[in-house]
């Protein structure tokens, strides 16, 4: 069986990417750490755990023609970025074969902050950074798609970046296959127990929500930094509160199926902020009300199709805009079918993946095809 054409590399493994790599174009897929949430998920054929030494061997042996990169905001992995683009771009030319490098682009934060962080890098950094990573980005890439418009409003603002062709194709989940029906008045929060995730900002918005709404149920999944301080908040509550723990992902998908209402309350901390946010789509997929902040590149979308997105330019007055977002779609949550109507036949991100790969296949069988025939004229030519 010949090997695939295409190959990824992807830094931290989450149970998502296996079931991407299963239903995706095909390709080898080789990372280099493991997420928390991949905990239980069988890994499939094709998948590889590696080093960046050994990603930079097998290029030299592989068969496939395109690589996806991480894309090039992803500022603390940028110098491997450089690396595998690189050594991707050299073994194609030792080898005397077209090779094509493209990415998917979901940093939806402003260039400034990547740079700057908290404020104390000098601000004179940011051109010097911008127009480095921009002037690599044009010479070292082929195509890149963006995940949100907001995404494609921050690389913009990078020099150069303009003349590398590019897509954007919004990454909403497709509706799932199995539909079940909500627990009136239950939500869920699903995400790692960190202050970014805003999860502090949930436990003080909640008791607003309990009186507000009798019989409102809140279940937490997820672990992290701040589990004890969850349980402990969520113990004694009687069953108006539930922390769940961290859960394999089929059960963590089925308790936010369960619920009518997602909360993804995430904050900016430092150079982050979210960008998509996988329990969004988990949510949208199963037809739940989402209430979220405008971090997220989907805030947009989310707002013209009736879901909640408050405001976080102000984190003392968030609890309050989040109680009462919260209240409001508990009360009358979006009809789940209605829900699941507004979603694409096929994942944003799968949608994606075929014009990342499938469109530079075809481009470099283009290339194939015009250097041999350019080498069947050369040969006539010197025959006559």
């Amino acid at each position: 069986m010949p090997r695939p054409a295409s190959l990824r590399v992807v830094p931290e493994l989450r149970a998502v990417h296996v079931e991407r790599h299963r239903r995706g174009t095909p390709a080898e897929l080789l990372y280099l750490r493991a997420k928390y949430d991949l905990a239980g998920t069988p890994l499939l054929p094709g998948i590889e755990k590696a080093t960046l030494a050994s990603v930079l061997r097998r290029f030299a042996s592989t068969e496939a023609t395109v690589l996806e990169v991480p894309e090039p905001l992803w500022m603390r992995f940028w110098p491997r970025h450089v690396a595998l683009v690189a050594g991707f771009r050299l073994a194609g030319l030792l080898r005397r074969r077209p090779h094509e490098v493209c990415t998917y682009a979901m940093e939806n934060n402003a260039v400034e902050v990547l740079v700057r962080g908290d404020g104390r890098a000098p601000a004179i950094l940011v051109p010097v950074v911008a127009a480095l990573v921009g002037a690599v980005a044009r010479l070292g890439l082929d195509r890149i798609c963006y995940a949100s418009p907001s995404a494609r409003d921050a690389y913009a603002r990078l020099p150069f970046v303009a003349g590398i062709p590019s897509a954007l194709r919004l990454e909403l989940p497709e509706a799932t296959g199995d539909p079940r029906p909500a627990e009136p008045l239950r939500a869920v929060f699903l995400g790692v127990l960190e202050e970014r995730k805003g999860i502090r900002q949930l436990m003080r918005a909640w008791p607003r929500v309990e009186q507000a709404v009798p019989g409102a149920r809140l279940d937490v999944v997820g672990s992290g930094p701040l589990a004890g301080e969850v349980a402990d908040w969520a113990a004694g509550s009687g069953a108006s509160r539930r922390a769940l723990g961290r859960l394999v992902h089929a059960d963590a998908q089925a308790a936010v199926a369960d619920a009518a209402v997602l909360v993804a309350p995430s904050v900016p901390e430092g150079r982050w902020i979210e960008q998509i946010g996988l329990p969004i789509k988990e949510g949208l997929a199963a037809g739940a009300t989402i209430v979220t902040t405008r971090q997220t590149g989907l805030a947009d979308w989310l707002h013209e199709h009736g879901h909640h997105v408050v405001e976080v330019d102000d984190l003392t007055a968030l609890p309050e805009l989040l109680a009462a977002a919260i209240e409001s779609a508990l009360r009358s949550p979006l009809p789940r079918d209605e829900v699941r109507r507004s979603l694409p036949d096929r994942d944003g991100r799968l949608a994606a993946d075929a014009w990342l790969h499938v469109e530079a296949r075809r481009h470099v069988e283009a290339r194939q095809h015009v250097g041999a025939r350019q080498h069947v004229e050369a040969g006539q030519g010197a025959a006559s």
